[in-house]
Formats: structure tokens, sequence, C-alpha cells
């Protein structure tokens, strides 16, 4: 059977907000699954496919939301719900789970996962996100690449003029991912407070998401960009050798690309069948076909986790999975954040 899908332009969700599309795949059994995720459609198509193959021929219907997107439209129709729901935004993920939109689901597969790739029966993390910088290694002339946020700060200073408006990062007023990453920086980073300013200083521009970072880049549009979804990154590179992912040695943020079946799920059979499988087959199909890391370790793949590990980096430090998300969505936190945001990123700056 052919196997096609029709992207379409479906719905705005709020000023300022990214398309959702729609996309299709037919089966050749009765019964369909309803997806909505946040991974690129075509990056998660092959995964659809093999899932038919080797699993269930039903009908696959994948909505493609932004992170904040999807949190709205799960809050505002707690009526109509799709059968397993798939972000990288842990924080918003989690404040889900936590106030009762997940059901509690077990199997021999999810009791053989580690415990900190799970979270009381309702959450999974299903792929590892490094979160890198990513550098146009054409603007350099030979000089040393970044290889940790001191040294981009320092290429910054040297480069200044030629960098301005030629940075691009996340915005996090807009993008759930965008947000819990630069979080995570002002914890951990001494860096934090200077790359700040060094951003709003040179005008970075502001995007959506990593693909349409990745494509700036790509077209010299931007030279560095900061904070992007590793897996994409990575998968860029390989087909646009001038675009060089870094993950910095000073440490290297994770993020876990998390799912769950949602408490109201019409079909919750068939996603409790598709979660069994993105966690045991279809890691390994991850790792060898799919744009996406699995986080189980051991595999073996373009993709894996082991073949990342042989690529220079710093200590993986992973946004821990648990309460602690919880203090990423506080209101009063979430303030201090943007307010520290919107005073570096002055009047006249315009996002992409």
């Amino acid at each position: 059977m052919i196997r096609f899908a029709i992207g379409l332009l479906f719905l705005l969700l709020g000023s300022g907000s990214q398309a959702v599309s729609k996309h299709y795949l037919p089966g050749t059994l009765e019964g369909s699954i309803h997806i909505w995720g946040v991974a690129d459609y075509p990056v998660i198509e092959p995964l659809l496919q093999q899932f038919q193959k080797s699993v269930s021929d039903v009908d696959v219907h994948y909505w493609e939301f932004g992170t904040k997107e999807l949190e709205a439209r799960l809050r505002t129709y707690p009526d109509d719900m799709p059968d397993l729901v798939m972000s990288p935004a842990m924080d918003l993920q989690f404040k889900l789970v936590n106030d009762g939109f997940a059901r509690t689901y077990q199997s021999s597969v999810t009791e053989a996962l580690p415990n900190w790739t799970t979270w009381r029966n309702e959450i999974y993390a299903f792929a590892f996100e490094p979160i890198v910088m990513v550098i146009n290694t054409d603007i350099l002339g030979g000089i040393a690449l970044p290889r940790s946020r001191e040294q981009l700060l320092n290429l910054v200073r040297e480069k200044g003029p030629l960098l301005q408006g030629k940075m691009g990062l996340s915005d996090i007023e807009r993008v759930g991912l965008g947000y819990l990453t630069w979080f995570h920086d002002s914890q951990q980073s001494r860096t934090y407070g200077r790359l700040l300013e060094a951003f709003g200083s040179h005008h970075a521009q502001l995007y959506p998401n990593s693909r349409e970072m990745l494509d700036a880049l790509r077209k010299g549009e931007i030279f560095i960009a900061y904070n992007l979804v590793g897996s994409y990154a990575l998968e860029w590179s390989r087909r646009y050798p001038w675009i060089e992912p870094i993950m910095p040695t000073d440490y290297t943020s994770v993020v876990l690309r998390t799912a769950f079946i949602p408490a109201q799920a019409q079909r919750a059979e068939l996603g409790s069948e598709f979660l069994d499988y993105l966690l045991s087959e279809g890691q390994q199909y991850m790792a060898q076909n799919v744009g996406l890391i699995p986080i189980v370790e051991g595999i073996e793949g373009t993709n894996s986790q082991e073949a990342l590990k042989r690529r220079s980096h710093g200590i993986f430090r992973p946004i821990p999975f648990g309460l602690p998300l919880l203090v990423q969505t506080d209101k009063a936190k979430r303030s201090i954040i943007l307010d520290e945001w919107r005073a570096a990123m002055t009047s006249d700056h315009k996002s992409k």
C-alpha cells in the first residue's frame, strides 16, 4: 500500500502562535490512533509508519503543535483528547500530568525502564535531547570554534560588529522549550547574565522553533544559534557541512522528550500499544532510522546515545524529571526570568 501524508494548515491558537498541522497515514485495519506531538512531521513520520508495519496497521492521525499551543489545546478542550501526547517541553508536560491529565499505565515494557525516565507510571521519557549551540563555520575564517559558553562570549567580543543581528535564539515568551532551556541555564551557568547581555546588545534574532533557526543559519541570515534541539542540528549538519553543532564543554543541557496517555483518551488501548512500541523496538528503530535519540542506552546507530557520546561534549546535565519541574512553571519564577529577558531584548527587537 502506498503511504502518504497530507499536511494542512489547520488553526492558530492565540496571537503570534505557530500553525498547527494535521497529517494522516492510512492503514489497512479498522480503527485509528490520534497522536498530538511537537516533533517535526518529517522526523516522526518513519516511526509512525514502522508502528503500522510492525504493530498495528490502523490509520494514524498526527497533529503537529508548538509546545505552548499543545498545552493550551489540551487545557482548553479537555473533552477532545488524543490517544497519546508527546513533547520535549518537560515542564509543561509534567504540569499537565500533575494536574490530572494523564492516566496510569504499566506494562512489562514500562516496568523495564530506568526509574529516572518515568514518573508515577503516568509519563515516560522516550528520547534524549542534548541542547546545543550551532555555528555557521563559513564566517570564522579558520578561527577555532568556540567549545564552551565562555569561548562563545570571547568570540562575540572579538567579532562584535560582524555579529550584530546575526545571532539567533528561541523566543522564550512564545516557545515553551525555549523557556525551559533558558531557565535551566539561569540555574546552571555562571555566564548566564553575560550571555543575556551579549545577545541583547547584539540584537539577537528571535525564532519560534529550531527548524526556522537552522534554516536561517543555512541561508547565512544568522551565523550563531544558541540552545537548539540537538537531534535536529545534528541531522542538518549531515546535509549542510558548514553548519556545526556544538555540545558546550562547560556543560550540555539535556531535555527528555516525554509521552503520556490522556486520562480521557477515546482509544487508550491504541495509545498504550504505541507507547509500548515507542519504548521498546521503536528505540532501536529511532537509533538507526529516525532523527531522534532514543532514551535507552547501549543501542548502536547513527542517532544513538553511544554515537552522541563519541562527539566532543561537556558533562551532560539532564533537566530534572520530577517535582522540581513545577518550580519552572511557578508564576513568580517565570516573571523574574521574563523581566530579565525583556530588559535585555530591547524594544526594537522583532521576532521572526
